[in-house]
């Protein structure tokens, strides 16, 4: 997770214990409130992090469907 870098506390601190580890889906928000009460910057890296983790369940799904010779 060398990559990550100074964004690795957002993902497992912040990010992964919120959402869906499914979908990457919001289970529930980081603060108190709504989406529009929640800090923006901390929002836009969220966002940030889950477009990424999403393209990842895509990527491993795509690679299994390609292994199991599905589709």
């Amino acid at each position: 997770m060398e990559e990550c870098g100074r964004w690795l506390l957002y993902i497992t601190d912040i990010f992964l214990p919120i959402v869906d580890s499914e979908t990457g889906d919001w289970r529930h928000l980081p603060f108190h409130g709504s989406m529009i009460d929640q800090p923006y910057m901390t929002m836009q890296v969220l966002k940030l992090i889950q477009l990424n983790f999403r393209k990842h369940l895509a990527e491993k799904a795509e690679s299994i469907r390609l292994k199991t010779g599905r589709g």
